[in-house]
């Protein structure tokens, strides 16, 4: 939450376009929705995605831990943000019929996974859509990137197996999975649906 409180005009300005392959990959989560669908946006960031489902007429709500990336959002975006922890999501059950999670799960430690995927279910509406994208690799590490300076920043990176399992075991059916590179890491995306009990 301090690095990106601290990185939050940079990493802004650095991340303001959104490529095509997440264009892309938005649009079909869009094609998705059923009308009017309300959708959250777990780890906001600077509201760019956010800004672009609102320009598609797509009601959004936005999360994100970090103050400075918030406040980063609300001179993008005009749609309701929230300061909140993912692991614990001030909002009712079945609150959202869609959540857009895109590389935001991948920085917390995987012990804290599926606490976090359990109430992301919660929220949902039964059949409720989740994309989700994290980094593809193994095991947790801080590190040091030359992008924003001397900052560390924690990432937990993941097989295509191991989220596929870690989504099954939080009440999600997976309807499908894609790979892309992008920043120099390869990236998994998944589309799952919430169970018809969620946790």
């Amino acid at each position: 939450m301090a690095v990106y409180d601290r990185i939050a005009a940079q990493y802004a300005a650095k991340n303001a376009p959104m490529t095509a392959t997440l264009r892309a990959i938005a649009a079909d989560f869009m094609r998705r929705l059923e009308p009017d669908a309300l959708t959250l946006d777990v780890g906001c960031g600077a509201g760019r995605d956010m800004a672009w489902f609102a320009r598609h007429g797509v009601r959004v709500v936005g999360i994100d831990l970090s103050r400075g990336m918030l406040a980063q959002a609300a001179a993008r975006v005009q749609t309701p943000l929230l300061q909140m922890d993912m692991r614990d999501l001030a909002f009712r059950t079945y609150a959202f019929s869609a959540v857009w999670c895109i590389a935001a799960l991948l920085h917390l430690p995987k012990r804290e996974a599926p606490r976090a995927l359990a109430e992301i279910g919660r929220v949902l509406i039964p059949g409720g859509l989740l994309c989700l994208s994290v980094q593809e690799g193994e095991g947790e590490v801080w590190e040091t990137g030359a992008a924003y300076g001397a900052i560390r920043r924690f990432f937990a990176r993941y097989e295509q197996a191991e989220m596929v399992a870690l989504l099954a075991g939080s009440g999600f059916t997976v309807r499908d999975c894609g790979l892309a590179r992008a920043a120099g890491h390869r990236w998994l995306t998944f589309l799952a649906t919430a169970g018809s009990t969620n946790p």
